[in-house]
């Protein structure tokens, strides 16, 4: 069961709306519009004009000095941590987000899921962290939805009061490319979850676009509880509803049915919320991996998306659409975390509905798999009969004109013997043409026959008129 605060709003089957507490739709973008580059950039360069109003940087925005989390991080990039130099960098100026969200949400004792009201400052963020107590809370989620990196204010305020391991604000702006070895890295108490989502701001079917959602578990030092944060580095709106990735209810003519959805575009955080819905807060408390499973199917059936538009794209054009994008490998990334569920290190659980959820998604994320292999695959073998058809013309393109010019040279070389002595007169010029022209007949009908012949034989059919003088003519 799910219990808001008095001045969050109802969770229900359908996602949550908009608030006297919300921004209005002129503040944050709808589906369709571009934002700025994530860790990756987008498929094709976007005009960024638009959202740079949101984003206010200051430089040298602690002014009293560093924070006591930034300078705990400076200081051991000075003691030989060179690995943290980015997110060091990053901490010494700062970004604004006016579209800044920040939603936190309880698992109680009584095993009920209550949402607080969603933060939108920075102020707001640190007075929550400082005051709110955590009596009668087994988990508290922090969703912090912010465009692009997440700026340095946030993660002093997340940081300095949760005490996290800074390896993971450098692994969310910066990936965990040379961060720490595979071991570290499967053991350490985050992970990611990469999101390429098809980009409707852009006239190209296949565009996409790529953002990180980055997650901390972080256990209680008493009792049995923990604490989430999650990141998510886009404000990107999708027409995705969460519905669509869980088993509806069964039919019973005796029983409400869920109520209809508001069609508006959401935030893939949005989409999130509303799918702890769907979960069993028993089961929340003992696996941090089945509470956040929902952002791998959304991940899933991003890529599904994509994987259905490229080859949607490929048989319209009867070729290989301008689409790049390393599915393969990213899909393997993010099926190995699911394999290791979630991360190492992380609390397990072996309950029915925890190591059902697994199952399922290794299930999906197999046949993705294979469908990313088969469209390659596909791929490669439409570019094969590609560059067979392009040799095949050229070939018969140089047979047409060889066809033409031998018989000009034989008659030419006819022609330029002394045909005097043979018939007493000189010939007019029209008669090499003639000649020239019966010439180049007899060799076209030769090769439409033997052409015919050969479809006939093969392919055990008439072929028609145009399919065989076509070959003849180099076609």
């Amino acid at each position: 069961m799910v219990s808001p605060d008095n001045d969050s709003e109802p969770p229900s089957p359908q996602l949550p709306r908009h608030t006297a507490t919300d921004r209005s739709s002129a503040d944050t973008p709808r589906a369709g519009q571009a934002e700025p580059k994530g860790h990756r950039k987008p498929s094709r360069n976007k005009k960024q004009g638009t959202h740079k109003s949101a984003l206010q940087w200051t430089t040298g925005w602690e002014t009293k000095g560093r924070a006591p989390y930034h300078d705990y991080i400076h200081k051991l990039v000075e003691a030989g941590w060179d690995n943290l130099k980015d997110v060091d960098e990053h901490m010494n100026e700062n970004s604004e987000d006016k579209d800044l969200v920040v939603s936190v949400v309880d698992v109680l004792d009584t095993m009920n899921i209550k949402r607080r009201v969603d933060l939108r400052d920075v102020p707001a963020l640190d007075h929550f962290l400082a005051n709110e107590s955590r009596e009668g809370v087994k988990v508290r989620l922090y969703l912090a939805e912010q465009r692009g990196k997440l700026s340095s204010a946030v993660m002093e305020s997340l940081g300095a009061n949760l005490r996290l391991d800074p390896r993971f604000f450098q692994w969310n702006i910066k990936g965990s490319n040379n961060l720490m070895s595979p071991a570290d890295r499967h053991r350490a108490p985050f992970t990611s979850v990469g999101f390429t989502v098809l980009d409707p701001s852009t006239a190209k079917m296949t565009d996409t676009f790529f953002f990180r959602t980055t997650i901390y578990i972080q256990p209680d030092e008493v009792g049995d509880g923990w604490t989430g944060v999650i990141l998510f580095n886009s404000h990107l709106k999708t027409d995705i509803f969460i519905n669509a990735v869980v088993t509806p209810p069964p039919f019973n003519p005796l029983a409400s049915v869920p109520p209809p959805v508001e069609r508006r575009p959401h935030t893939f955080r949005e989409l999130y919320l509303s799918g702890l819905f769907f979960l069993k807060p028993e089961e929340m408390v003992k696996s941090p991996f089945y509470t956040i499973h929902m952002l791998f199917r959304l991940s899933r059936r991003c890529w599904s998306d994509v994987i259905t538009a490229i080859r949607e794209q490929d048989s319209r054009i009867n070729g290989i659409s301008e689409a790049s994008v390393n599915h393969v490998e990213d899909i393997r990334r993010t099926f190995d975390i699911v394999k290791r569920g979630g991360s190492l290190g992380w609390m397990k659980c072996s309950s029915h509905e925890v190591l059902e959820a697994g199952e399922k998604l290794e299930e999906d994320f197999t046949h993705l798999l294979k469908q990313a292999d088969f469209l390659w695959d596909s791929r490669e073998k439409r570019a094969q009969v590609t560059r067979r058809k392009a040799e095949a013309r050229w070939s018969a393109l140089t047979n047409a004109f060889t066809f033409v010019f031998v018989p000009i040279t034989v008659i030419s070389g006819i022609y330029g013997m002394n045909v005097y002595e043979i018939n007493g007169s000189t010939p007019d010029i029209w008669q090499f043409f003639v000649a020239t022209a019966i010439m180049d007949t007899i060799i076209v009908l030769a090769l439409a026959f033997a052409n015919f012949a050969h479809i006939a034989t093969r392919q055990k059919r008439r072929p028609g008129v145009k399919e065989v003088f076509s070959f003849a003519v180099g076609r």
